[in-house]
């Protein structure tokens, strides 16, 4: 790790803010495409506390182009532990389960997730992600990153920012960059930098304990990742609280760890503290001669809350917000660090050609500021739809669940009982406990927003790049509801512009790849079973950022080239949405920019179209 002798005489490209997930990734993606920088961190390495825990497919892959996805598959939670979730009213002798179900790609889900992608959803808390993370950091970027660091202020001025940071023991310091990416956390940079926030603050007064216990041995099913517990004497689901497992893995009795997370109670104390959390813990579980050790606790608020804006200032702001300085995401989902994440993916490619700049070919003697507004218009809209799915995730336990077994803050502890018995009475003549149950089956359907959500996972994308409207006729090929509304349970592979490119297996010779491992992060892919008709727009229009991608096509002959990859199950034929002579054109974050359904000798003959669709895409105008 760097010592703070920054020399401030040169301007570095860029500094990152903040040394969480977010900050980290950031940083691994400049280094690999070669931009020096500096990160700041304020605490002296990574987290203690666990927070995020579980990450979608979309953000295990931009790891797996890290180059961390083996380390992170030996350390994550194994799959057999990770695949339901279920309702307890306690782990104690007289506790009971509500319900269970499948979930986030187990049991019934399993092979649908399977099938969208090379990567698995993947669990593992935060305190063992972000060592994986900082060890790819520092292996790319050992002289760059600061711990002990608070970034006290930063400013912009003359085409440049400044940041000022003070080190441990030491005194104010000074950097200037080209740009800044703020992966705070949402602490102060955003509210200095005079950036609003939209939504709700505040919503639930929440309190987590990461503790060391031997639950295995009380758990009554460990395929049930989160448990969530239903206590009628403490008003509901956030008020009784919920747990998961931590690892680390494979589980042991001796070492397990644990998440207990739980919403605070007008009759709590107002100061909770240790003492307080271990007391609600035990009246929750209600495990007897229970041993535990509290690792840590955390005092946080729920917010659902987006910037009003990403970049500082439309057209010539040198600082970008990312991750909860972008967003403030409830957790319910496991979509905030995801969203971060891939907020990053976004930004970087895009400062990488406003940095190392883009081929004269293109005919290009201005700035990029066109192509880094984008990344606010691409992002933001999907940082406000992830914000309210988050919060309709948390208000549909209260008005769903609960609702559903008749336990409510606003009843006596009496009639929650009572609700709660009748729930479990399986008398033929307990009508009303029937009907309770039969509304707990019924809340499972609009709980899958949150539990089998692949379409708000992956199946987001960005309208603005179909420009010619071709997802109008078919709602993008299933990905929009006739409302207009995305479609949030299920992911429909699509390459209209806009989307994500489409995961099929490839293989040439003994080599074995995914379309998505194609991606090349600091150019473009153009991919077509014909690539003789291809090649020269390629090579003359190109200017070296577009690679010629040739996929064989078994069910049409085809040009017969050794170099093709071979289309596994015919499952790319199936999805690119294109004839065999058509060409889909993918940007480095694997986002889908242009496509001809069929090669046309009098529109794609020569090489202008390539470079009119490079300046397009490139925001060049």
């Amino acid at each position: 790790m760097g010592s703070l002798d920054v020399d401030s005489s040169i301007t570095y490209p860029v500094a990152i803010v903040g040394g969480g997930p977010t900050g980290l990734s950031a940083s691994i993606l400049l280094s690999l495409c070669n931009i020096p920088h500096v990160l700041f961190e304020r605490y002296p390495s990574t987290s203690i506390h666990p927070k995020a825990c579980g990450y979608n497919h979309r953000t295990v892959e931009i790891w797996r182009h890290m180059g961390i996805e083996e380390e992170l598959t030996k350390q994550r939670a194994p799959l057999d532990m990770v695949s339901r979730t279920a309702w307890y009213t306690s782990f104690g002798p007289n506790g009971r389960e509500i319900v269970s179900r499948d979930s986030w790609g187990g049991g019934a889900y399993e092979e649908e997730y399977a099938s969208v992608s090379p990567c698995q959803y993947s669990t593992m808390p935060q305190i063992r992600l972000e060592p994986i993370l900082q060890k790819r950091a520092l292996e790319l970027n050992l002289k760059g990153i600061f711990y002990n660091t608070e970034v006290t202020k930063v400013e912009e001025a003359d085409g440049h920012v400044i940041i000022t940071s003070l080190g441990k023991g030491e005194g104010p310091a000074t950097v200037k960059v080209q740009y800044c990416i703020v992966a705070d956390g949402g602490r102060r940079l955003t509210d200095d930098l005079g950036i609003g926030w939209e939504g709700e603050r505040d919503i639930v007064d929440m309190v987590s304990a990461h503790i060391r216990a031997p639950l295995s041995l009380q758990h009554p099913d460990i395929r049930n990742f989160i448990t969530w517990f239903v206590n009628p004497k403490l008003g509901g689901t956030i008020g009784s609280g919920y747990l998961y497992h931590l690892g680390p893995y494979p589980i042991s009795t001796e070492t397990e760890e644990w998440l207990f997370a739980c919403g605070l109670n007008p009759a709590d104390p107002k100061r909770f503290d240790e003492s307080a959390m271990l007391k609600r813990m035990h009246n929750t579980l209600q495990i007897p001669d229970l041993k535990v050790e509290l690792l840590s606790i955390n005092h946080w608020y729920v917010n659902a809350l987006c910037a009003s804006r990403y970049r500082s200032k439309k057209s010539t702001g040198r600082v970008f917000l990312v991750g909860d300085a972008a967003h403030r995401i409830p957790p319910w989902g496991a979509l905030g660090l995801n969203t971060g994440i891939q907020d990053v993916d976004n930004l970087v490619w895009k400062l990488n050609f406003a940095i190392n700049g883009i081929p004269s070919s293109l005919r290009h003697d201005g700035d990029c500021n066109a192509l880094l507004d984008i990344y606010d218009s691409e992002r933001r809209p999907i940082g406000q739809r992830v914000r309210d799915c988050a919060l309709h995730n948390l208000r549909a336990f209260g008005l769903v669940m609960d609702k559903a077994i008749g336990v409510s803050t606003e009843n006596s502890q009496v009639e929650n009982v009572a609700n709660m018995d009748a729930f479990f009475d399986m008398a033929s003549a307990n009508t009303d406990g029937a009907a309770r149950r039969k509304a707990v089956h019924r809340a499972q359907k609009i709980l899958d927003d949150e539990f089998h959500a692949l379409g708000a996972e992956i199946g987001w994308f960005y309208p603005d790049l179909d420009v010619n409207g071709e997802g109008k006729e078919t709602n993008h090929d299933g990905q929009l509801k006739d409302g207009g509304q995305l479609d949030l349970l299920y992911y429909h592979p699509s390459t209209i512009p806009g989307h994500h490119l489409p995961h099929a297996w490839l293989e040439k010779g003994k080599e074995r790849l995914s379309t998505r491992d194609m991606v090349k992060y600091d150019g473009f892919i153009l991919i077509t079973s014909r690539p003789g008709l291809w090649k020269t727009a390629v090579a003359d229009a190109g200017g070296g950022l577009v690679a010629l991608i040739a996929i064989s096509d078994a069910s049409e002959k085809t040009d017969s080239d050794e170099s093709l990859w071979k289309d596994v199950k015919g499952k790319w034929a199936s999805q690119r949405g294109v004839d065999s002579s058509g060409a889909v054109l993918v940007r480095p974050d694997g986002i889908v920019v242009w496509r001809a359904k069929e090669f046309d000798q009098g529109k794609h003959g020569g090489a202008s179209w390539l470079r009119d669709v490079l300046r397009m895409a490139l925001a060049l105008g």
